[in-house]
């Protein structure tokens, strides 16, 4: 394992973290015949309900259909928590995306590419382990993601960090939890 000193470096997932996709969730499993509630949008939860076939194209519209995707706002305070970040921690977006070309261009639309992330900071990858590699290779300290079974996968991250923005998971204990980039940016700055 790399060794660590006491630089703060922070990861970032996109889908859930950066970009909220609750509305489009909401949207999307109507059209397929669901009722949801916002606290049912998280991946592990919408998949207690959803089945995957179904599931499948729902994300599918969800990550890479223009019409849609384009529509998820970036998470409230995310920018400017980013702005205050920039200046004081190195950060790093690793995401998992079938398409980086078009999560780079979302993140264009949203005007977050290039001034927060580029092809310096942003990684992709495939499965959740690659997360993890990708963590040790950059020296991240603090990794923040929307799904349990990606913080699980992170043995080379000291502070796992879920981002629960609609405090679906409101009993978890085995991870540091905040339901907002402003919670997000206290914890950092503690």
């Amino acid at each position: 394992m790399a060794k660590r000193n006491h630089k703060k470096i922070i990861g970032f997932d996109l889908d859930g973290v950066i970009l909220d996709h609750t509305m489009n969730k909401l949207q999307l499993a109507r059209r397929f015949g669901w009722e949801l509630k916002p606290e049912q949008t998280p991946s592990e939860a919408i998949r207690r309900i959803i089945p995957e076939p179904v599931l499948n194209q729902l994300q599918g519209l969800l990550y890479d259909d223009p019409k849609i995707s384009l529509l998820s706002p970036v998470m409230r305070g995310a920018k400017n928590a980013l702005e205050e970040l920039r200046n004081r921690h190195p950060y790093f977006l690793i995401s998992r995306r079938r398409n980086p070309q078009w999560a780079v261009n979302i993140l264009k639309f949203k005007r977050l590419w290039p001034k927060f992330f580029n092809e310096k900071n942003a990684f992709f990858v495939t499965k959740p382990e690659d997360k993890n590699k990708m963590c040790l290779e950059l020296n991240v300290t603090h990794y923040i993601d929307d799904e349990l079974k990606i913080l699980e996968e992170l043995a080379g991250v000291e502070n796992k960090i879920l981002f629960d923005a609609h405090n679906s998971f409101p009993h978890l204990t085995r991870f540091r939890k905040v339901g907002s980039w402003k919670e997000l940016i206290d914890l950092i700055r503690g």
